[in-house]
């Protein structure tokens, strides 16, 4: 046998065992939460596996799927979490919807830890609002949550789970510039039904409320579903109320270039004028030590930007780098909270949210004054978020640099430092004010 067809069997054998490998590895492509009527969620494990909607006394949780090309797995999945969310004990009572688009390594499964981790967040938020819907003296509204699944685990076995970063942020540019946009604004079409039905009776109801959360390329799927919806809303007249979408939109670790960023970041510095008490808009968190956003992405970006033309360095770095890393974009800090004097008694639960929720709201009370200031901070949970002096105090985009010890790394999103920190922050744009 000569030397070149022995080089011929071991290539063929090299590919036969990576591919034998990559099949083994792969994680089915299929839609997860196939039934769509609402199932109550008990003691019992695995009674709601297969569910689009499950329902507690504490909230509503509709799941949405994406399959890798941006569609919609089953429009009907839509329909039924919208009409769930249009149904008449829902426009009574006014919602918190907070949607959450999950990132890489992740889906829409029943053993997925994001999705037991957007449960237990949901269940925590609904705690505050019942203490807000009491002392603001209100309807209780319910808590919605709306979790977008796709394909972010695309192999569950190393290297190639790794190595599918790149593959992965394809299928989210995909996603976010496919179906997703039409769901986002569905979402924000119920909201304005429930203003409406607020107009009516606002002497019990409490106004609908919409929070959007996404994480790495989840925040790269929703700023590529809402971008230009954000820039041309930002973009109206001057001296108006400055308009997004929703009511916030949270990013988190978010995997986008910073350029992709510029005409939001453009557009805010150029502004004149902003209302007293201007609440944030958008706002992108990302860890110091996120290394898959902070090393990996622009190392990526460096070979897939090769042969670009730029016509100065800080316009390719703002290629490269994603836009929590590019240093003339931030605008804030997020760091623990500093110690003050001996630590309170330990409260129970309740008592700790109530004490929580009158110091969210008395931090609401002030904010007129504070957010008048140049380098302002802000106390929430354990953490404290302070304005660099880097974009004018009232900026309503907010972009955050995170310490390791609240987001250690781009996946520790569910710290819970962070996590409490990011329900408080909910709190404070939410709380009702007439």
């Amino acid at each position: 046998m000569n030397k070149a067809l022995h080089t011929t069997i071991f290539i063929r054998c090299l590919v036969i065992l990576m591919l034998s490998t990559t099949l083994a590895g792969c994680v089915g492509n299929g839609q997860y939460r196939t039934s769509y009527q609402p199932c109550t969620i008990t003691a019992e494990k695995g009674a709601c596996e297969t569910a689009s909607l499950e329902e507690n006394d504490d909230y509503l949780l509709g799941f949405v799927e994406f399959d890798d090309q941006g569609w919609l797995w089953d429009r009907k999945q839509a329909d039924a979490v919208v009409d769930r969310l249009l149904a008449r004990d829902a426009l009574e009572s006014g919602l918190l919807m907070v949607v959450y688009v999950h990132g890489w390594r992740h889906n829409a499964s029943p053993g997925d830890d994001n999705v037991a981790s957007f449960r237990e967040t949901l269940r925590r938020i609904h705690a505050y609002e019942h203490i807000a819907s009491q002392n603001e003296g209100r309807q209780e509204r319910k808590v919605a949550g709306i979790y977008v699944g796709w394909r972010g685990l695309s192999a569950d076995l190393e290297p190639i789970t790794t190595l599918s970063f790149w593959d992965r942020k394809n299928t989210a540019d995909k996603i976010g510039h496919g179906a997703l946009t039409d769901l986002m604004v569905r979402l924000e079409e119920v909201q304005l039904s429930h203003l409406a039905v607020y107009d009516e009776g606002k002497n019990r109801l409490a106004r609908t409320k919409l929070i959007v959360v996404g994480h790495s390329f989840g925040g790269q799927m929703v700023y590529s579903a809402l971008s230009q919806i954000l820039i041309d809303r930002f973009s109206g007249v001057e001296g108006e109320e400055p308009q997004t979408f929703g009511d916030l939109v949270i990013l988190v670790n978010p995997a986008f270039e910073a350029a992709r960023f510029t005409p939001l970041h453009d557009l805010a510095g150029v502004r004149k004028w902003y209302p007293d008490g201007q609440l944030p808009l958008v706002t992108l968190f990302t860890s110091e030590s996120d290394q898959a956003t902070g090393v990996a992405f622009p190392l990526g970006r460096w070979f897939s930007t090769l042969f670009e033309n730029y016509r100065d360095p800080n316009q390719e770095l703002a290629d490269r780098q994603t836009v929590g890393h590019f240093q003339p974009y931030r605008t804030h800090e997020l760091r623990p909270r500093p110690e003050k004097g001996k630590p309170a008694s330990p409260m129970a639960e309740a008592e700790q949210k109530t004490a929580d929720f009158r110091a969210v709201q008395s931090a609401r009370q002030q904010w007129i004054d504070l957010s008048s200031r140049n380098g302002w901070s802000l106390e929430l949970g354990g953490a404290q978020l302070s304005h660099l002096g880097t974009s004018v105090s009232r900026n309503p985009f907010y972009v955050v640099s995170v310490d390791k010890r609240i987001i250690d790394g781009h996946g520790d999103i569910w710290n819970p430092t962070f996590l409490e920190f990011l329900r408080q922050f909910i709190l404070f744009t939410t709380i009702v004010k007439e």
